[in-house]
């Protein structure tokens, strides 16, 4: 008969007062839990009464080390950036030094190594480049010539960007009767525009001003080079940072030319350049 009277005192209480505090006679929510049992009997309790509560509020939040959350769940350990303090504790069988917490497509979450992951490019069409136009001239001052668009390209989320792009340097003197002496040289640059190619050797363009860093990559090519049809290769490989600041996905496209050279004209041509060879490759990680 105790036992009874007791249940349906505790429901007439909970059910009058729709709080519940354990330890406490001041509680901050429905369900407040104080378990050092040091929190003021009316007011908010400070900063370091809060450090042993635990608490449900009316919206649903759940608070440990808070009685404010914002959150669903909202942990404060105490610590602090000079003495950080731990908060937050899984043993799922996964766990090991260095994995991070990482979640599955339905929101469920377990300790992962960590990897970079990559993003890849598309490497559509190319042009040749002729050595002897001077439409592909470097201009340091005007960077809105010299610059001619394939139709290669990587979309890019919001956020900073690492670039990573390998472009092969095909050669031949296109059948000319002549072709590069030892004393001949080109250097050859490639960047990336956000103004769209619609078809491959178009242009000029100008580099995106999302670039941060440096504009562009580039390679020198030396002659001699062979007389013929057979092409004499070089590559270019390198870096491009990227900052994509605005709110939707932008799509890059990769633009090349801004040539300097030995003398005015040169014989021969760069073949397919910023096309289908198997060595061109246009990916992306991206960094803080």
């Amino acid at each position: 008969m105790k036992k009874t009277i007791y249940l349906i005192s505790f429901l007439t209480i909970t059910n009058i007062y729709a709080q519940v505090g354990i330890n406490t006679e001041n509680p901050r929510g429905v369900l407040h839990i104080d378990g050092s049992k040091n929190n003021p009997v009316s007011g908010n309790p400070s900063d370091a009464q809060q450090k042993d509560d635990f608490i449900i509020l009316p919206s649903g939040n759940v608070g440990i080390g808070t009685t404010l959350p914002t959150r669903k769940l909202e942990i404060n350990s105490g610590g602090t950036i000079a003495a950080p303090v731990d908060g937050f504790k899984l043993i799922d069988g996964r766990q090991a030094k260095n994995k991070a917490l990482v979640s599955d497509e339905n929101g469920s979450a377990h300790w992962e190594y960590i990897a970079l992951k990559s993003y890849k490019g598309q490497i559509g069409n190319g042009f040749d480049l002729f050595l002897n136009s001077a439409n592909y001239n470097f201009n340091s001052s005007n960077l809105s010539t010299g610059f001619y668009g394939t139709t290669s390209y990587i979309d890019l989320a919001p956020g900073n960007w690492q670039i990573n792009i390998s472009l092969l340097l095909a050669y031949d003197n296109n059948a000319a009767a002549t072709t590069l002496t030892r004393d001949d040289w080109f250097w050859t640059r490639v960047t990336l525009t956000d103004t769209e190619v619609l078809t491959s050797g178009s242009g000029p363009y100008t580099p995106t001003a999302d670039l941060d860093g440096s504009k562009f990559l580039s390679n020198i090519f030396n002659g001699p080079a062979p007389l013929g049809a057979a092409p004499k290769y070089a590559m270019i490989n390198g870096s491009l940072m990227i900052s994509n600041t605005g709110s939707a996905t932008k799509r890059y496209f990769m633009i090349v030319g801004g040539v300097s050279k030995s003398a005015a004209s040169l014989p021969g041509r760069i073949r397919n350049i910023g096309g289908l060879w198997g060595e061109n490759v246009i990916s992306a990680f991206a960094v803080q």
